[in-house]
């Protein structure tokens, strides 16, 4: 039996794909109606698209203003960086025993995929991939609340400026970051847990990282 979306869902991934594309910027303003003269439904599916958006943590609702995409202080997104390492890290630790062949070489193709993207200033090809590539082990950890933890985290992360527009030292901040992705993948394969949640926790989901939010 297939799948229906309902209203409200195609309303929902349309307006994400926007914001993830960045064809939404912070500086504009959501427009009910204007969304759904574009998409042909009433307003009711578009509010509760809207209304979910914001529970997810891609938009926020302002009284008498409206809704709009969520921004994050300095401080907002270190405290995220830093709970986020904690989980991933957990969560590779509990996935170690679980990670197949196949596993590993789906993570090191991302991880060339990655490099290729990083040289052709592929900016938001590379915010998915790497994306992709945390998700492998952590959809291995076997615990699906922790999955869903790290999964509402890192949405307050997507609106990162990367995925917009181009820094001059992104590259090079995504090429350390890339290595670190390898890295990843020799403690994992080498079932060193403690190291690799360390190593994630500590040097990659550093706070440091969260002014550029590249990892």
């Amino acid at each position: 039996m297939k799948n229906y979306l309902s209203l409200k869902d195609h309303v929902y991934n349309h307006i994400k794909n926007l914001i993830d594309t960045g064809s939404l910027n912070k500086e504009d303003k959501i427009v009910e109606q204007q969304i759904a003269n574009e998409l042909g439904v009433s307003r009711t599916p578009v509010r509760e698209a809207l209304l979910q958006l914001a529970s997810d943590g891609y938009l926020e609702n302002i009284p008498r203003k409206g809704f709009k995409i969520k921004e994050l202080t300095e401080k907002d997104q270190e405290d995220i960086y830093q709970v986020i390492g904690l989980l991933d890290g957990e969560a590779a630790s509990l996935a170690v025993d679980y990670l197949t062949e196949e596993d590993f070489q789906q993570m090191n193709f991302l991880i060339d995929s990655m490099d290729i993207a990083v040289k052709n200033e592929m900016f938001p090809k590379y915010n998915q991939l790497q994306k992709e590539f945390h998700d492998v082990y952590i959809n291995k950890c076997g615990n699906q609340k922790l999955i869903e933890t790290i999964e509402q985290l890192k949405r307050y992360l997507l609106n990162s400026d990367y995925t917009i527009q181009k820094n001059e030292n992104l590259s090079a901040l995504l090429d350390a970051a890339n290595k670190e992705h390898k890295q990843i993948v020799t403690y994992l394969k080498e079932k060193q847990k403690e190291t690799a949640q360390r190593y994630i926790q500590e040097v990659h989901w550093h706070t440091k990282n969260a002014e550029y939010d590249t990892w």
